[in-house]
């Protein structure tokens, strides 16, 4: 197969050619098992894509002004051409999110069919089109797979009108490769015993039992995990990076929480909860990758979900500026009985219409005074 890639940037200044981290770009589009890795090859505006060590593919940028991204012919693999194909996209597209698109050309087209039924390609006119705003929005290579739309029967909680809710997935549910801090990110379903020792650990310290006040014996928070497991409203996740648990993450349905009745709550609004633990991974390089991939899983898990709600403590000036630059809307203040909230809301078009997965990491970039890769800039504004 051959296949030509011409990229067009119309956002901000970046270095001529190919952005990609020296030891690759990993991809898990092949369902968590081994990931296709995209690396930069030797020569100039090259690249190649390994599978469990292999060569299955490679490429170059033909020149910097063109930005005519070329396929060799790919040798004979068990990695389809369209999985292949998806993971340069994916890789070519979070390193340079100043792209706007990727139009592909394939000598041979025999597998195009395959990738416009997903979304991950569309035709316009005679030129097939990958957008960070619709591929991104592919559930495959973040989630491992589809999730079916679960059947929508109405049910009763505490007077509440809401959707039944889906039985809870269990293990990993999304992985995704942050450029740059060139590892991965990725969220599971707590387990009890597993995940007990650090969650213990977490809600015990005065940072986070001062937001929380949660703190407790280790048998309080084997009940509080059990507890969230068993509410079809919640689903308590554990984030890692790199396979190291950082904080904890508490998804929740708006509809038959307690923030439904302060707001037109739809049926499938979801809303969060978040405790880091690890103070090595806070500050912006982090929260900058765990945030907003948060709110790509919640989309991507259910595509019926249109907004995302959260209800901050009213003086957390950090969680709320980390919200505001996050895409997050402020709609108005809350009076629970424990706290003073405000309410924040994000919608699904702005999320992948603005491109929120990529931060704005401006100040972040390594010694060579270039930006962070990944990075996407933004008007001050």
């Amino acid at each position: 197969m051959n296949a030509y890639v011409a990229v067009s940037e119309t956002m901000g200044e970046k270095p001529d050619g190919l952005e990609l981290p020296a030891t690759g770009a990993l991809s898990h589009t092949l369902a968590y098992g081994q990931p296709l890795r995209v690396l930069p090859s030797e020569a100039p505006g090259g690249f190649r894509v390994e599978h469990e060590g292999e060569e299955v593919a490679s490429g170059s940028l033909s020149s910097p002004s063109a930005r005519l991204l070329t396929f060799q012919a790919l040798p004979v693999s068990q990695v389809a051409a369209a999985d292949i194909v998806g993971a340069v996209l994916e890789s070519v597209l979070a390193c340079n999110p100043a792209l706007s698109a990727v139009e592909v050309e394939f000598a041979d087209g025999s597998f195009v069919q395959d990738l416009l039924r997903t979304g991950a390609l569309e035709r316009h006119g005679e030129r097939l089109l990958a957008r960070p705003e619709t591929f991104f929005q592919l559930a495959r290579p973040w989630l491992g797979g589809v999730p079916a739309a679960y059947p929508e029967a109405v049910t009763l909680t505490n007077g509440a009108l809401h959707p039944q809710r889906p039985p809870k997935p269990a293990g990993r549910v999304y992985s995704r490769f942050i450029p740059w801090l060139n590892t991965d990110l990725a969220f599971h379903v707590a387990d009890v015993e597993a995940d007990l020792p650090h969650f213990h650990r977490w809600m015990n310290d005065s940072r986070v039992a001062a937001i929380w006040e949660d703190n407790g014996e280790l048998s309080y928070h084997r009940d509080f995990i059990a507890g969230r497991l068993a509410d079809p409203r919640t689903l308590p996740l554990i984030g890692t990076f790199g396979d190291v648990p950082f904080g904890y993450f508490e998804l929740y349905w708006a509809k038959e929480d307690r923030i439904g009745p302060h707001y037109e709550a739809d049926g499938y609004d979801r809303g969060w909860h978040v405790a880091i633990g690890e103070d090595d991974f806070r500050g912006k390089a982090f929260v900058s990758a765990w945030l907003p991939s948060l709110m790509h899983y919640m989309f991507l898990a259910d595509a019926r979900t249109r907004r995302i709600v959260g209800e901050p403590i009213h003086h957390h000036r950090q969680q709320i500026r980390n919200l505001d630059r996050s895409g997050f809307a402020k709609v108005k203040h809350v009076q629970f009985p424990h706290k003073k909230a405000l309410l924040v809301m994000l919608l699904r078009e702005r999320f992948f219409m603005d491109r929120l997965l990529f931060p704005d990491l401006t100040g972040l970039g390594g010694p060579d005074g270039l930006p962070a890769l990944g990075s996407l800039a933004r008007d001050a504004a």
